[in-house]
């Protein structure tokens, strides 16, 4: 394609930082109104390796390494910012992190070339305003970064389209990239998606820009992954990570999450149905030329049908799904008259919304909120010698949670004369424990019935309790 067909006016700066200030203060303000509440086992995942990273653990050496660093990365900057301790982190705190990614996701529409300022800003706003028309904006998860990476990989090999070899836009697209594969392993399949994309839709040229990309790309992940080359151990994390991830994938471990609705999939294609719909403009004449909007929608198209394909799913898949049309594509489809582009942003509101409560309906925690309040009552009741014993091992929600109180986690000497102990629940047959009330069984995540513990209160503080089931 001609140069002229991908050079856009120069870029505001401004207007990126503005995008990003908007997208924060707005979602961050959005999290309070929609009232998440209690984190999800994968939000308090991320708060755990972010406090023991703070505390000195390296990350090549922390035990749920499997997650990237950079989320965790991002709160420590954060908390150094603001001078909040990860000890005295709230829900919105976490996920007010979250929403600068949102913003910088939003902020790739507006490097894109061959398309006015109008369609930008307007796509822009609109994915702040929705929160990309998905629940996970206003989630604490390494996917909302590691989509932002790859959202902005995309736009700027987008803008680099048509410059020279030399040009920084190609060492700023594999940057890009870098920093999504450092968020997690899932990006290299994105990547190698990206380049068969490349490869349906564009001529394949041996040239400069490749090795700049690939420098980029290398540095960038490497940086990132071993946060900031603090942690070079972490380089080699990553392909222990890729492994696993591949057998996780595959359904052959224990890890495996199969879905137990594929309506988030199903919403997904409607979604990708209606830029189909809106790039065609309903007439067969218009698959017939190439469209700017090709190249994000086909990533996308390609992306949907390796996670449909693979039985792991969790609707975090999806995001980059929803993500990568939306901000790439849209700002090139908002033409024509003023029906056709009303048309197109309600079809995409009404579906983002229906799809809103299937995507967010996932690994939610139960009862862990009343369970924290009834804690902290004991807690003051019992006075400065109270502490909590959990066997079992290091469930992933219970160190936030319980992060006030000295915890044990378990075998260890004193832990048969806590004051509150939380022991598996295999089955419904209540325990009998001298010198205790069981209580429960408290569930920890809904869509798992093998992770409940029976809560043993010392006699005398089960009434503040709401675990308790008759």
């Amino acid at each position: 394609m001609a140069e002229a067909t991908y050079q856009s006016g120069t870029v505001s700066r401004l207007g990126l930082v503005i995008v990003v200030a908007l997208a924060w203060w707005f979602s961050s303000s959005m999290a309070k109104v929609w009232q998440f509440g209690d984190l999800h086992a994968d939000e308090a995942v991320q708060w755990s390796l972010a406090k023991e990273l703070s505390e000195g653990t390296p990350y090549s050496t922390h035990q749920d390494k499997f997650h990237g660093p950079t989320l965790a990365t991002a709160l420590l900057i954060s908390a150094k910012a603001t001078g909040t301790a990860p000890m005295d982190m709230s829900w919105d705190y976490l996920r007010s992190v979250v929403a600068v990614f949102l913003g910088l996701m939003a902020a790739a529409a507006l490097i894109l070339p061959g398309v006015d300022k109008g369609p930008r800003y307007v796509t822009a706003a609109f994915i702040v305003l929705t929160g990309g028309c998905t629940p996970f904006a206003y989630y604490f998860v390494q996917e909302m970064l590691l989509v932002t990476g790859f959202v902005w990989g995309v736009a700027l090999w987008m803008r680099a389209e048509g410059a020279q070899p030399t040009s920084r836009w190609w060492l700023l697209s594999g940057a890009a990239f870098g920093f999504a594969l450092a968020c997690k392993v899932t990006a290299a399949a994105y990547l190698v998606f990206f380049l068969l994309a490349l490869v349906l839709l564009r001529q394949f040229v041996p040239d400069r820009r490749w090795l700049r990309f690939g420098f980029g790309l290398v540095a960038s992940w490497a940086l990132f992954q071993s946060v900031g080359f603090t942690d070079v151990p972490g380089l080699k994390t990553w392909w222990v990570q890729l492994a696993r991830s591949l057998g996780v994938a595959s359904g052959r471990s224990e890890d495996t999450l199969y879905a137990e609705s594929l309506a988030p999939w199903g919403w997904a294609a409607v979604w990708l149905a209606v830029f189909a719909l809106a790039r065609s403009g309903l007439a067969r004449a218009g698959w017939r030329t190439r469209h700017a909007a090709d190249l994000p929608c086909l990533v996308a198209g390609l992306i949907f049908l390796f996670h449909l394909a693979l039985p792991y799913k969790t609707p975090w898949l999806l995001l980059v799904v929803f993500s990568l049309p939306l901000t790439l594509a849209l700002p090139y489809l908002l033409k024509g008259s003023a029906a056709r582009m009303s048309a197109l942003a309600f079809g995409l509101l009404v579906v983002g919304v229906a799809a809103m409560r299937p995507l967010s309906s996932h690994s939610r925690t139960a009862e862990l909120g009343a369970f924290n309040e009834s804690v902290e009552v004991m807690a003051k009741a019992y006075g400065p010698k109270f502490y909590v014993a959990v066997e079992g091992g290091h469930y992933w929600p219970l160190p936030y949670y319980l992060r006030r109180y000295p915890v044990g986690y378990g075998d260890f000497p004193q832990a048969a004369k806590a004051p509150l102990r939380l022991i598996p629940a295999h089955d419904d047959s209540r325990p009998f424990v001298p010198g205790y009330v069981a209580l429960g069984p408290l569930s920890l995540r809904a869509d798992h019935e093998s992770d409940r513990y029976w809560v043993l209160v010392a006699k005398g503080y089960e009434t503040g309790f709401h675990t308790y089931h008759k």
